[in-house]
């Protein structure tokens, strides 16, 4: 008999305990073969023990530290014995723990009982430390009769990607069948999912082994190491698939039986056509049907509800039976498949957001309710190829009514056509009200700006590319997308094929071809310069000049047949300076430098949709122009009779176009231009050395204009800017020159020019090519007034403005000063 009294002490026998022949001492009450442990310390049995009498453990604690601590008899436990070896601790002679006693296996002890029995009577507790390491089976032995609790300790379920991969772990396999069971099961498992459970049960197909076997909580039995419940919590990062069938539950009072709850920010899958009749609340992260899966039969009146932050969606060929109210995301087919349809048995409420799990690329999913849909505030979001009426959409299609607000967001791509009735992207089956659906996004592709219209005769929603009629008051030329044969106004318009012919109805252009186009005729315009723009009325007899100029206007046009009206506010800041000068006498030769600095901007204004809709856009070049003049005068100190004038400029310039949901594009072009001018003034004398001068003039300029290409947010390639452009000018100009004192001379002055151009400002929006309105022919008219303070230094104001068809027109005001030397 061993008593160790002080529960805190402990002491360890690492002698080896063999028979030991009682007949030595008769008055001994020991028989010299068993063991008994007494009072509330620990022993610990260290040794190659082989004593044959039994173990009686009646107070404290046993530690059995060797294979063989335990001898060959029965252990008879009525308080506890702890099996703690890396390996396996030999029992033959069997373990019968009682009522109130524990035994228990640390981690990497197994144990053998040879042919003896483990017996563990009722209100006993047999507790197991294990891993996915340890052994199996971990008890082996004759037989085995089972009562009170089952405890597993310092255990972690083995992390699976569903429950098609769960496992059961042997904890017993004995020679016969095993008798009673375990009244309970306690898991102390590390980092244990709450929908995952394990149950301890005797092996139906061999009732001589018994087993702990993983499973849903959703499954748990009274056997089982946690209560049933149906939440799954999943943390961020973590998934998990349930592909078995979730049916009602015997509820217990904390779960009803037959409810889901998805909490955490991971992803839960459910595969099996699942038959609970419960609601589902998705309060945190992702619930995803795929494969077979289904929540409720046929007919179920369950609800599906959907928190905010939360998402819920399903794979092709997934249903709901039941209503949906959401307020979270919901996603309807995934970035795998083409052509995916969500079934939706029942009502659908959207308060938050749906959304097409297609890739942009690969349209064509469909979210099919088959029930009223009611939008309260909430948004949805489409995949669309931007084609003709038959192209690729995902699509939203409703059986029964669709009321309430949601706002429709397009992601498009494709070149853009003119469509007819359009592509349908909602479906009604029942009556929808005018506003239940509203495109809270600029939609455009190639030329074409797409607009969400309500058919009142068939109740479904269309995105289409169509102007405001002229019954409507649209204000502009609703012409056919098809080419010209040319003519002065310069609105062809170059579409894709559109796969269809488009009927009478007239294309919603985009707002930015205005920008671009509005970029590309300022750099060209303010190049654009006369000898006298830059000169002056000279009467002088000068080595050279220096002289600044500064210009500001603004100008009005269209472009696309009068689709697109755009304005802009232009000014120029100009020096130069003469670098050589030559004369005999009676000819002059003059040749200088300028340079400039200029910015533009420009603000475009599309034509009116058929919803009344229209956009803007905003474009702005900045940039500066390099050059060199050159300029011959017959008469070298009055100017009188013939002149040549010749200049050439080279400019660079900053270009951005701002353009709604479009955003913001940046690019770079470049200008070359080449003047030849020519004139002859003839002056008339009049009183007191006043003249008056008639100066009738020819110009030529030729321009080369080149811009990047752009791709804008929208796929769109925008590029087709470069070209060449020839503009003529014949003009007369009208100057006095009226003497005020000995110094002072104030020439007023007036010019009339008759400008003809070729000029084609156009741009290709993926290869769908639209010009600008720009007249042919165009009138313009100059007043101003110069004062040669001195013979040095002359100041110069004018006023000019150009006029043309299709509403062209431009009127700007210049300020020069020069110093002659």
């Amino acid at each position: 008999t061993f008593t160790l009294s002080d529960p805190d002490g402990s002491f360890n026998v690492a002698a080896t305990l063999t028979d030991v022949d009682d007949t030595l001492d008769p008055g001994s009450r020991w028989d010299g073969k068993s063991l008994t442990k007494e009072g509330a310390g620990t022993l610990i049995l260290s040794g190659d023990n082989d004593y044959s009498g039994g173990t009686t453990i009646n107070e404290g604690t046993l530690v059995a530290a060797s294979t063989t601590a335990l001898g060959t008899g029965l252990v008879d436990n009525n308080a506890t014995l702890v099996l703690d070896v890396d390996g396996e601790v030999s029992a033959v002679g069997g373990i019968t723990t009682h009522s109130g006693a524990t035994t228990q296996l640390a981690l990497g002890t197994s144990l053998d009982l040879g042919d003896s029995a483990l017996i563990q009577q009722d209100g006993s507790t047999l507790n197991v430390e294990l891993n996915s390491d340890s052994v199996q089976p971990l008890i082996t032995g004759g037989s085995a009769t089972l009562g009170g609790d089952l405890v597993v300790s310092d255990a972690s379920l083995q992390a699976r990607a569903s429950d098609a991969e769960f496992q059961s772990f042997k904890l017993m396999d004995m020679d016969s069948d095993i008798s009673g069971d375990f009244t309970s099961l306690t898991m102390n498992l590390t980092d244990q999912p709450d929908y995952l459970t394990v149950t301890g049960t005797i092996n139906p197909a061999d009732a001589s082994e018994y087993l702990l076997t993983e499973g849903l909580s959703w499954n748990a039995t009274a056997t089982s190491a946690t209560p049933a419940h149906g939440t799954f919590t999943l943390g961020a990062g973590d998934s998990f698939e349930v592909t078995s069938v979730l049916g009602d539950k015997t509820g217990n009072g904390d779960w009803d039986g037959k409810s889901l709850t998805k909490l955490g920010a991971g992803k839960l899958t459910l595969s099996g056509a699942n038959t609970y009749t419960g609601d589902t609340n998705v309060q945190e992260g992702t619930l995803w049907l795929s494969g077979d899966g289904s929540i409720g039969e046929m007919g179920s009146q369950q609800a599906v509800n959907v928190a905010s932050g939360a998402t819920f969606g399903g794979s092709n060929g997934t249903t709901v039976n039941g209503k949906v109210t959401n307020e979270g995301t919901l996603v309807f087919g995934d970035s795998e498949e083409t052509g995916a349809i969500f079934t939706l048995n029942g009502d659908l409420i959207n308060m938050g957001t749906i959304a097409s799990g297609s890739t942009s690329s690969t349209p064509g999913n469909t979210l099919y309710v088959d029930g009223n849909y009611t939008g309260n505030g909430g948004s949805l979001y489409l995949n669309t190829v931007l084609g003709d009426d038959d192209s690729a959409t995902d699509k939203l299609v409703i059986t029964g009514d669709a009321s309430g607000t949601t706002d429709l967001y397009i992601n498009g791509i494709g070149d853009g056509a003119q469509t007819t009735n359009g592509i349908e992207v909602v479906d009604v089956g029942g009556v929808s009200t005018s506003d239940a659906f509203e495109l809270k996004n600029e939609v455009n592709a190639s030329l074409y700006t797409y607009r969400l219209y309500w058919n009142e005769s068939d109740n479904d929603w269309y995105l289409a590319s169509k102007a405001q009629s002229d019954d409507d008051d649209s204000g502009g030329d609703d012409s056919d997308v098809t080419p010209s044969d040319g003519g002065d106004d310069g609105g062809n318009v170059t579409p894709p094929d559109d796969g269809g012919d488009g009927g009478d109805v007239a294309p919603q252009y985009r707002a930015d071809i205005g920008a671009y186009m509005g970029n590309q005729w300022m750099a060209r315009n303010l190049q654009m310069q006369t000898l006298y723009d830059r000169e002056g009325s000279q009467y002088r007899n000068a080595d050279g000049s220096v002289w600044a100029r500064f210009k500001a206007g603004k100008a009005e046009s269209e472009a696309v047949s009068g689709n697109i009206d755009m304005d802009s506010n232009y000014s120029q800041f100009q020096l130069g300076g003469d670098i050589l000068a030559w004369g005999n006498g009676q000819q002059s030769v003059t040749v200088g430098v300028m340079a400039s600095y200029i910015n533009a901007d420009t603000d475009s204004t599309g034509n009116r949709g058929a919803d009344g809709s229209q956009f803007t856009s905003s474009g702005n070049v900045d940039g500066y122009n390099l050059g060199v003049y050159a300029t011959w005068f017959a008469d070298a100190q009055t100017h009188s009779g013939a002149y040549v004038d010749s200049w050439y400029q080279y400019g660079f310039y900053n270009n951005s176009v701002e353009s709604g949901d479009a955003g913001s594009e940046s690019y770079d072009s470049t200008a070359n231009a080449v003047s030849l001018e020519t004139g002859y003034r003839y002056d008339i004398a009049l009183s007191n050395g006043n003249t008056v001068s008639l100066t009738p003039q020819a110009q030529v300029v030729w321009q080369n204009y080149s811009a990047d290409s752009v791709k804008d947010n929208y796929g769109t390639r925008i590029d087709g800017q470069d070209g060449d452009s020839w503009t003529t000018r014949l003009g007369l100009r009208v100057d006095g020159k009226l003497y005020k004192g000995s110094r002072t001379v104030i020439q007023p002055f007036a010019e009339a020019n008759w400008l003809h151009t070729s000029d084609d400002v156009s741009v290709s929006f993926d290869d769908a090519t639209v010009k600008q309105d720009l007249p042919a022919n165009r009138a313009e008219l100059k007043v101003g007034l110069q004062a040669d303070i001195d013979k040095q230094w002359s100041v110069r104001a004018q006023v000019a403005g150009q006029t043309g068809s299709n509403d062209f027109g431009d009127l700007n005001g210049s300020l020069n000063l020069r110093y002659n030397w």
